[in-house]
């Protein structure tokens, strides 16, 4: 079974006090999570040209704990 490819040209967050570097990483652990779980067994090729979410994490939320979140709102909102 080959794996599923994510491509996210733009990602915009607004994250007070990430680094520019735990940003970068966000977005690879999102692509990785919607590859992994959320799209698995989608093979459909699609563009989906704009999508908003918003969450609110606590201050102590971790760069891979804010990335399951976002992954599991892009996941129910594309469905």
């Amino acid at each position: 079974m080959s794996r599923a490819k994510v491509q996210i040209n733009e990602m915009r967050l607004r994250v007070p006090g990430l680094a520019r570097k735990q940003a970068q990483h966000l977005g690879e652990l999102v692509a990785e999570r919607l590859a992994r779980h959320t799209l698995a067994g989608d093979q459909r090729s699609r563009m989906i040209p704009s999508l908003n979410i918003r969450l609110h994490s606590n201050a102590g939320s971790s760069v891979e704990q804010m990335a399951s979140e976002i992954a599991g709102r892009i996941g129910r909102s594309i469905g």
